[in-house]
């Protein structure tokens, strides 16, 4: 083989990833589309329209990364895609590598429209078994992460600004640790026979529910502080063990599904 084939050939192996990913140096990298392979994003990633990392492919974001999400201008759905805002769509595995003192931001550029939409749908966990989202700061999402059928990590991160800050549903399990979510309109949502275990969470300032869990889930609650909301706890279940003691200085600090308190 000469030479010029051998380079063609390395190219080609190495192009998924060259096409994705960024050094802390270089100039920000547009990504959009259908993702495969092992992907690895550091520096500045704009996300230009919506990504999909499909079963089977990997994608590591490293600490210090910020991903700039383009708001969408149509308002169509893709059919392999959950929403009509710009959505980061994850049925692979998705690591995000962020800590305390070097974390990875995900930040909309620009706001969201005169209806009240939000800048971007957010990072969407549909079955991505083997993920996790660590040192994460997430802002103006419409849901800072769903998490469809899988149980992922997500520890560390702060989420302010985006309507739902952590929805879990369709028997998802993940452990939520040490995270902060802040000023939206609803903090964490369990719904559709979730089962995730909440512990040390900071859930404040949302416009509606700081936690809701509807009938059919069962979450471990367990030392979560959920303060200056509107509603603080919201129950489907009635027995349903949960730590309440840090559950202070809401409008209505604990409620059952039906009103009453």
């Amino acid at each position: 083989m000469d030479l010029n084939r051998f380079l063609l050939l390395v190219l080609l192996v190495l192009s998924p990833s060259l096409a994705a990913g960024a050094t802390e140096n270089s100039a920000p990298v547009e990504v959009s589309g259908v993702l495969t392979g092992t992907l690895h994003w550091q520096g500045e990633i704009h996300l230009v329209g919506d990504v999909l990392i499909p079963a089977g492919s990997h994608l590591t974001i490293a600490s210090g990364t910020t991903v700039r999400v383009t708001p969408a201008e149509a308002t169509r759905i893709d059919p392999e895609f959950l929403s009509s805002g710009t959505e980061l769509l994850v049925r692979g595995s998705l690591e995000v590598l962020g800590t305390a003192t070097d974390p990875v931001r995900f930040l909309a550029d620009g706001k969201g429209d005169a209806d009240d939409n939000y800048a971007w749908a957010g990072i969407l966990l549909d079955q991505a078994f083997g993920s996790s989202v660590e040192g994460a700061i997430i802002e103006g999402a419409e849901t800072g992460l769903l998490v469809i059928g899988c149980s992922p990590r997500i520890e560390g991160n702060r989420i302010s600004g985006s309507r739902y800050g952590i929805i879990v549903q369709a028997g998802g399990a993940p452990n939520i640790l040490d995270n902060t979510v802040e000023n939206g309109e609803g903090g964490i949502f369990c719904w559709d026979g979730a089962r995730p275990y909440l512990k040390g969470n900071r859930i404040r300032g949302q416009a509606e529910e700081g936690i809701y869990v509807d009938r059919w889930s069962r979450p471990w609650l367990d030392r979560n502080e959920v303060t200056s909301n509107d509603l603080g706890l919201v129950l489907g279940p009635r027995d349903l063990p949960a730590d309440t003691t840090a559950i202070t200085g809401n409008r209505v600090d604990r409620m059952f599904l039906g009103g009453r308190p």
